[in-house]
């Protein structure tokens, strides 16, 4: 008796062969095979996946930032966005450096062109007076407003509000963005429809990573096949 592994739609099935008699022993299934999924979409995407997948509009800022002295940030509550708009722009320059800040751990600023730093208000003394008094466009995702300090290290200062970009058209497209990145193969695949995408929006208002949550528990739970939520 010999055993081999037979692919089958959404997984493995493992086989026994007895004096030339094919025997089905087990299946396996490939999770979120169902849903024509490789995974859940809205669990943790790394920093590379989410670069590619942020899918907000940064364009504005491109003139602003070539301006040697110019600081940008980004201000709001956490998951409203700021990391999702500084990748946006990262993506844009080739030449850029990111780092996020881990909460209660330090972290060495890189150089780069912009400069972009992610949870900004973690920052040091002496990382703050370096990086505010460059001459290198800064991109800051930020919990705190640095307009003041920032001006006085004579910088150029735009804020933006990231809570205030997020309507139900552009929560709806980032929702879908993440289903479509994980598809497994061609065919249907969930999608969020506009009135959920609003719904979640008046429920949670712009915190995306309250909502991706949401949806990663419904998504966990949908065992009765593809269907829109």
């Amino acid at each position: 008796m010999f055993t081999i592994a037979a692919p089958t739609v959404g997984g493995l099935s493992a086989v026994s062969i007895v004096a030339g008699k094919i025997i089905p022993e087990v299946t396996y299934t490939l999770p979120f095979a169902h849903l024509n999924l490789r995974r859940n979409p809205f669990g943790e995407f790394s920093v590379e996946e989410g670069t590619r997948l942020a899918d907000v509009e940064v364009e504005e800022f491109d003139e602003f930032l070539r301006e040697p002295g110019s600081a940008l940030q980004f201000v709001g509550e956490k998951g409203y966005g700021k990391t999702t708009h500084l990748l946006a722009i990262r993506s844009r320059f080739p030449d850029a450096a990111y780092v996020h800040i881990p909460e209660g751990e330090r972290a060495e600023i890189p150089d780069g062109n912009p400069q972009l730093i992610d949870e900004a208000q973690r920052l040091t003394r002496q990382q703050k007076r370096r990086a505010f008094h460059s001459n290198v466009p800064l991109v800051l995702g930020t919990h705190r407003d640095f307009d003041r300090e920032l001006a006085r290290a004579g910088r150029r200062v735009r804020t933006i509000a990231v809570g205030d970009r997020m309507n139900s058209t552009l929560l709806s497209r980032i929702l879908n963005s993440r289903i479509e990145w994980v598809r497994r193969d061609e065919g249907p695949v969930p999608g969020v429809r506009h009135r959920t995408a609003a719904r979640l929006l008046e429920r949670f208002g712009p915190d995306v990573r309250r909502i991706q949550y949401e949806l990663y528990l419904v998504f966990q739970d949908m065992k009765d096949g593809i269907r829109d939520v």
